[in-house]
């Protein structure tokens, strides 16, 4: 179990960068390796990486905010559900 969960957290990781890149993109015209030398280091700064990732998923991708939003504050839904059957 606990490979599977380092395996979709590596997963949710790269489709992550590809949302920033994405955004990156799409927002300023930068691409190629520059776009993903700025996505890769944004990614690190959480709430800039974050709004850029939901930007490039909903503008570029034609994802719904709610969408977008789970790709990347996908924790705090799970945190809550451990939350709440950790207490029974």
């Amino acid at each position: 179990m606990q490979v599977f969960l380092y395996i979709a957290y590596f997963v949710i990781g790269i489709v992550q960068l590809f949302a920033i890149m994405d955004g990156i993109d799409y927002a300023t015209g930068v691409d190629g390796f520059i776009g993903f030398l700025i996505a890769g280091f944004t990614t690190y700064i959480p709430l800039l990486g974050a709004g850029l990732g939901v930007y490039g998923a909903v503008n570029v991708w034609d994802w719904s905010w709610i969408q977008a939003g789970l790709l990347f504050f996908w924790f705090v839904p799970v945190f809550i559900l451990f939350a709440i059957f950790d207490r029974s």
